[in-house]
């Protein structure tokens, strides 16, 4: 075995992370692969192809010579942006026009580490397949060139399609097999995604019999293209087939480069530019008739025009970052950056580096210089998602700025000015964390000059129709299907439903009908109302009154998933296991 493959196999046997060989199609997508991590780089053709916006099947067609085509992506795209990584390089060896032999002296002196057999003659089938291979041009061609290329030091990749090919390169003694899974598809018809994924892994672990019983030492083993299409679907892979890595291009670069483009492009379409447009995406998301719903648009017209901090409350899913984007499009700063910022989210040492910026080198890992959020938010609003998160430390460095409006980044002696709106956003009471000792009530009266409560869903059951119906417009246009409507029966359902999830947790049961019916009119089947009685989680309740009892009791309940629990007692992840860290209640612990 080649010492390249020998070291990715042992460094796979040891971490057990999967060997990852990207196919990139520019210089870009090498850098970002290395930068990510990948083992592998791979100068196939098709590289180019894709980065044009085809797929790799174009590689195969007569547009120009292969081989010239793999050595000018190497020259001007690969080797220039491998930083270090091996690169396997794909070879056409039917190509008449050069002496293997040479050509692959000059792929070894240029840098490359491997060979594999692309454009592979597999591909073909039929009447052409056969005419090939009678000219002594197919298969036998591509087991010859790797054959040549082991001779001269170079690792040896047989890209195969079939049980068939495996038997006919097992003669050769690869080092590693690159196992095509078929083409990678730009988007699955509803409903199909799960028998292609099966499919593909029968077709998979029958290659890697077939491998295992021909090789004397197993050689590496990676899977090429397929349906896999996203993490999950490699985790599926490396769970259900004795595979060593993965190796892609479509999925690295075309499908992502689609996805992006697409969606950025759809956003793009819907801004408008005048001032009577202001806020009408957030108007759009926030629907409703009944009375508390309207309260909530008076009260949000009213505070938006004038230049004062804002607190909203509310439990998780009420829409909390919607009214705060609604009360920047009503303002003066409308025009002005909107930047947010989850508190929860940030480790305590780096919250201050988020909010205020750092110099490079003004702590370990800081190797260049970051604009904190008050910067960027300058002269327009800046959202404290999960404000009730923030540490004691925190909330003195946050007074002092709202006190001062100024922010000096760590590392850094000289203060900057800064103008900002704050709107704080919190599914807890900052007047009772007040009460409880556990927020400061100077900064609570500096943030709070107005605050507005989210009603929960439960509590505007009026708004259901509305909320349902543009929900089942918005999911028909993701999922790319026809209208969507729902039946009496699923309607009283959701009525009947405390929805402690609220508006998130209706846009979802609706998706998951969606798609796990698949019909145009959804029945609810896979909904379970709770009847509109939160039960014993009290999921309604304010958090001080969550005792440890009832953590123990909503543990249990989510089948000791805690952020299940968390969810259903209305507070955050973070807040439970600062209750369970305070209770010291070691039955909690267990689960």
């Amino acid at each position: 075995m080649h010492s390249l493959v020998r070291k990715l196999a042992r460094e796979f046997q040891q971490t057990g992370s999967p060997v990852l060989a990207v196919a990139a199609g520019s210089g870009q997508i090498a850098h970002n692969v290395h930068e990510g991590g990948a083992d592998l780089l791979l100068a196939l053709n098709a590289g180019l192809y894709r980065s044009l916006g085809h797929g790799s099947l174009a590689s195969f067609l007569a547009y120009g010579n292969a081989n010239q085509q793999t050595k000018e992506l190497l020259r001007q795209h690969i080797l220039p942006n491998a930083k270090g990584l091996p690169v396997v390089a794909g070879v056409m060896a039917s190509d008449p026009t050069v002496d293997i032999d040479e050509w692959l002296l000059q792929l070894k002196s240029m840098g490359v580490s491997g060979i594999t057999n692309w454009p592979t003659i597999g591909f073909m089938d039929g009447n052409i397949r056969a005419a090939i291979e009678d000219d002594g041009l197919g298969l036998q061609s591509e087991i010859d060139l790797l054959q040549r290329a082991r001779l001269k030091g170079l690792a040896t990749f047989a890209f195969v399609l079939s049980v068939e090919d495996i038997h006919r390169f097992s003669n050769v003694h690869v080092d590693a097999y690159i196992i095509n899974a078929g083409l990678t598809p730009l988007k699955f018809e509803l409903g199909g995604r799960d028998d292609k994924l099966q499919d593909a892994l029968l077709h998979i672990r029958t290659m890697i019999a077939a491998i295992e019983e021909s090789s004397e030492s197993r050689p590496l083993c990676l899977v090429y293209g397929g349906p896999f299409t996203d993490i999950e679907d490699f985790g599926t892979l490396l769970r259900h087939a004795n595979v060593d890595g993965v190796a892609g291009g479509s999925v690295f670069e075309r499908l992502p480069v689609h996805a992006i483009t697409a969606n950025f492009v759809r956003r793009c379409k819907t801004l408008r530019s005048t001032e009577h447009d202001l806020g009408e995406r957030n108007r759009k998301e926030m629907v409703g008739r009944s009375s508390a719903f309207q309260h909530l648009v008076s009260m949000i017209e009213r505070v938006a025009p004038y230049d004062a901090n804002v607190v909203v409350e509310g439990e998780t899913g009420v829409g909390k970052e919607l009214a705060a984007g609604l009360i920047c499009d009503l303002s003066p700063r409308a025009r002005q950056p909107f930047i947010t910022l989850n508190c929860g989210a940030i480790p305590s040492g780096l919250l201050e580096s988020e909010l205020f910026g750092h110099e490079r080198g003004a702590f370990t890992g800081a190797d260049r210089r970051r604009i904190g959020k008050f910067e960027l938010a300058n002269r327009g609003t800046l959202l404290l998602d999960e404000i009730a998160d923030l540490s004691a430390e925190a909330q003195v460095a946050l007074l002092r700025v709202l006190q001062q409006r100024e922010v000096v980044r760590v590392g850094a002696d000289k203060p900057i000015p800064v103008n900002v709106r704050v709107i704080a956003a919190t599914n807890l009471s900052l007047s009772d964390l007040v009460d409880d000792g556990r927020f400061r009530s100077d900064l609570y009266y500096r943030l709070s000059t107005i605050t507005l409560r989210i009603p929960p869903l439960r509590e505007r059951i009026g708004d259901l129709p509305v909320l349902v119906s543009a929900f089942l417009q918005k999911t028909a246009s993701e999922l790319r299907i026809p209208a969507l409507s729902i039946d009496a029966r699923f309607e009283e359902m959701m009525a009947r439903h405390s929805w402690p999830g609220n508006i998130r947790e209706l846009r979802q049961v609706i998706a998951r009908a969606a798609i796990l019916e698949g019909g145009p009119v959804l029945r609810g089947d896979h909904f379970i109302p709770d009847d509109g009685n939160p039960g014993a989680s009290a999921k309604s309740m304010p958090s001080r009154s969550v005792t440890k009892d009832d953590i123990h009791v909503a543990i249990e309940n989510a089948g000791g998933n805690k952020s299940a629990a968390a969810a259903s007692l209305g507070i955050s992840r973070k807040t439970l296991y600062a209750r369970l860290a305070e209770s010291k209640d070691r039955t909690i612990r267990k689960h």
